[in-house]
């Protein structure tokens, strides 16, 4: 029986790379045998079996890792910068506002 690691999120090397050798073979498969691409009777349509079953595996296994990397890309995305020079839109004084009013 396999020792658990410290980290949780480490995936096992094992099933990472039965992955994707099953990704990489299907892919294969998928580009040389064209009775690959379509489906059958007791498996159901084998591009799902060949491509995306290993695929959301290998998302499903890196999910950790994935998320950590999208918020390094959008931490350090760049903010938008204000115009310089443009200042915040101000209210009009009482003063000026009374006569719009009373020429309507």
């Amino acid at each position: 029986m396999p020792q658990p690691t410290s980290d949780a999120r480490t995936p096992d090397p094992r099933l990472a790379r039965t992955l994707w050798q099953w990704l990489a073979l299907g892919f294969i498969a998928m580009l040389v045998v064209p009775a690959a691409r379509g489906p059958v009777y007791l498996l159901g349509n084998m591009p799902f079996w060949l491509l995306i079953a290993p695929g959301l595996g290998l998302l499903t296994l890196y999910r950790h890792a994935l998320v950590a990397a999208c918020r390094a890309v959008l931490v350090r995305a760049p903010r938008r910068r204000r115009r310089s020079g443009v200042g915040q839109a101000r209210r009009r004084h009482a003063a000026l506002r009374q006569p719009l009013l009373r020429r309507a």
